[in-house]
């Protein structure tokens, strides 16, 4: 009896060595996310040879296997995980390199996480730069500038998983964003009587608040919106193209259409330049079908009002993917938006990151106004 315990244990920690050796790669790669999956392993095994009363078949392999298993983390893990390189550099725009005119990835490692099936969308900054608010996974996130630097991002826990289009108020006191109401979070079930409702947290003394359903112009609507340095709200209507409603005496006045010829685009998602003179919007190619690939147009404001021709803008920052949620930096310099591979309907297939892209190549002299006063 006891020498076929002895050989069922051999048998067993044959197997178990041959099962980490053959899947050390793949079981690499999944313990590089889950820090906590990889300890309970290391330690179950590591409390399973020290109980082993019997020399000749302690099973101390396994975590010999296992320091394999460490050190393919480090060689297959990808240095552009957003908690690799945290606490994040000083300065301006999370200490990151300026792009020129063709986009680049926003604060690789620290935003944006590079990895296939990774989602970051929607980032922008605060009026005064200091406080920078993105969505990821599906929930909303904010970090802020202080004396000792960037803080990690920390995720906004009032509001709910699968939100859209997160916008922060130029003061960063509240964010507002579109709530299409999860029924079935395991299963991406929308509500379809009550998708699309325009939301607000505030922050408070205790923290943010809970959110709170908003009204007239908010509750117009239809795919995303963004504020000018002076608060007012620019929005796709539900009805037809984009609207503004200016910020007076606290409060936001009637709405007014923009006179923008669209032509057969169909734009969503306008984005304005802090002093309004300008916006980038979305559009699916003309004639297309929904759900393909989309380009980003600028249209500009004139010293009348009215508003130029929407043209695409180049290779640069538009290519076969989708190219959505433009947002200016206050200082108008830069450009921010979402470039993926989907409309995240499948999490385990789609792909975004968070690019970023200098407008001067794209901006006539005239709107550089910002550009010009900072570097007098």
């Amino acid at each position: 009896m006891k020498q076929t315990e002895n050989r069922i244990v051999t048998f067993m920690v044959f197997l178990g060595i041959g099962s980490i050796q053959v899947f050390a790669e793949p079981l690499a790669e999944r313990l590089a996310r889950n820090n906590l999956a990889f300890w309970m392993f290391n330690c179950t095994s590591s409390l399973i040879a020290s109980q082993s009363r019997n020399p000749r078949y302690r099973v101390t392999m396994p975590v010999v296997s296992l320091n394999r298993v460490q050190s393919n983390l480090r060689h297959t893990s990808t240095p552009k995980h957003p908690t690799s390189f945290w606490p994040a550099p000083k300065g301006p725009y999370l200490g990151q390199t300026p792009p020129g005119s063709v986009a680049q990835v926003f604060a690789p490692g620290l935003i944006s996480d590079t990895r296939p099936h990774r989602w970051e969308c929607h980032g922008h900054f605060s009026a005064d730069g200091n406080t920078f608010c993105f969505r990821r996974l599906g929930y909303v996130y904010i970090t802020e500038n202080t004396e000792t630097g960037w803080t990690r991002p920390k995720r906004i826990k009032r509001i709910p998983y699968r939100v859209w289009s997160p916008c922060l108020s130029p003061d960063a006191n509240s964010i507002y964003f579109i709530d299409q109401y999860i029924t079935r979070p395991e299963r991406n079930r929308i509500d379809p009587n009550k998708r699309r409702r325009n939301h607000r947290c505030m922050r408070t003394s205790r923290g943010w608040s809970l959110p709170q359903e908003l009204g007239p112009p908010f509750n117009s609507t239809a795919s995303g919106f963004s504020f000018s340095g002076d608060n007012s709200f620019y929005y796709k209507s539900r009805q037809d193209g984009f609207w503004v409603a200016p910020f007076v005496d606290n409060t936001w006045d009637q709405a007014i259409k923009l006179p923008v010829q669209m032509g057969n685009l169909n734009p969503c998602h306008p984005g304005v330049a802090p002093d309004g003179s300008f916006l980038v919007f979305y559009s699916i190619e003309p004639g297309a079908q929904g759900g393909t690939p989309t380009d980003l147009y600028l249209t500009l404001r004139r010293p009348d009002d009215t508003w130029t021709k929407p043209q695409r803008m180049g290779p640069g920052i538009n290519t076969g993917h989708h190219e959505i949620g433009a947002r200016i930096s206050p200082d108008k310099k830069y450009m921010f938006f979402t470039r993926s591979t989907g409309w995240n309907v499948n999490p385990y297939t789609d792909t975004a990151d968070i690019y970023w892209v200098e407008l001067k190549e794209y901006l006539p002299e005239s709107y550089r106004e910002s550009e010009r006063t900072s570097s007098e």
